[in-house]
Parts: structure tokens; sequence; C-alpha cells
């Protein structure tokens, strides 16, 4: 796929404007495969993120139709980075399989790493919280990984990351009359 079929799937207000990164490598090598497994479908990972915010869009929806909206753009945004991190890791000589490496013990992707609760603004609170998770895990990853495609790669979703923090948190202080870390 190329970088404009990348662009063309992102979601207006639900992701930053700035263009994704070529997707490429510098070359193949297993260990950022690895690492990248666990961005990819680990305990905090995009497959995570997608089906929580799912999960979490089936009840909004009903809520109100602008909170469901966000859920469920902001989750396809997150299958967005999915699909570039399976790419990454194809040409890194990886296999993306929905499991993780590090975080899972190698082990498939489990739904009890999802975030259910069962009121609104602890959810909220919840996708936040995942969202800088997952940040300190694409950081982790930027300094362990000395391939420069990469690296302005996953700095590029962070970009995303950072937007769906303020939108929680605005969704948050709408529904709940607080914000949780904002600014952080």
């Amino acid at each position: 796929m190329s970088e404009s079929n990348y662009d063309k799937h992102k979601r207006p207000y639900y992701s930053d404007p700035s263009p994704y990164p070529e997707i490429r490598v510098v070359e193949p090598n297993l260990h950022y495969a690895r690492l990248l497994m666990d961005d990819y479908a680990g305990v905090v990972s995009e497959f995570t993120a997608i089906s929580q915010y799912l999960y979490h869009y089936f009840f909004s929806k009903n809520i109100d139709e602008k909170l469901g909206k966000l859920f469920e753009n902001v989750s396809i945004n997150e299958m967005l980075h999915m699909e570039i991190l399976a790419d990454i890791i194809i040409m890194l000589g990886g296999d993306p399989q929905i499991r993780g490496s590090f975080s899972t013990n190698n082990q498939f992707w489990n739904g009890k790493f999802i975030y259910y609760g069962d009121d609104l603004c602890e959810q909220l609170k919840a996708d936040i919280e995942a969202e800088y998770t997952a940040i300190e895990e694409y950081r982790k990853h930027i300094q362990l990984i000395d391939d420069h495609h990469i690296q302005a790669i996953l700095k590029r979703i962070i970009l995303d990351e950072k937007v769906h923090i303020r939108l929680f948190n605005k969704a948050l202080f709408k529904f709940c009359g607080c914000t949780y870390r904002e600014g952080e």
C-alpha cells in the first residue's frame, strides 16, 4: 500500500493532519518485528485499542451520536495504525499474527486485555490512560529500534494518539465534568 493510500484512510478531526511518512524499513530485522508485535497486538496495542473503543462505541452511540462517532472514528484510526504496523512487521521479516511478543509471552491476543467498564466516565479515563501508555511504549521502541524510517512512523502515530487524548478529554469534560491527565 502506498503512502497516499494510508492518508486516504485517515479520519479528519480524529487524527493529526500531517501526512504519514513513507512506510519502509532500512533492512529486515526480526528483533524489531518482535518489538512491534507488542504495539500491533500485545496487551497495550492497536488491536486492544480497536477492540476497547468499539466496545465503548456500542454503548455510547445510544447516549450521544457525537460520542458514538468519536469512538467509531478513533477505532478506525487505530485500525490504520495496525495496518501500518502489519506492513512494517512484514517488511522486517515478521508475521503479523494477532498476538504480542514480550507482553504476551508470544501468546495470541486475549479479550481480557480490554477495559470494558460499565460507567462512561471510567471508560473514558481508561481510554485516555491507554493512549498515554501506548505513547510510552512507542517512545521506548523509538529508542530501541535503530531504523530512522520506523522511528519516523512511530513518531507520526504518536501524534494521532495525542489527538485521541485531547478528544477523549473533551468528551470526559462534556459528559463527566472533569478531565484526566490533560496536558501531560
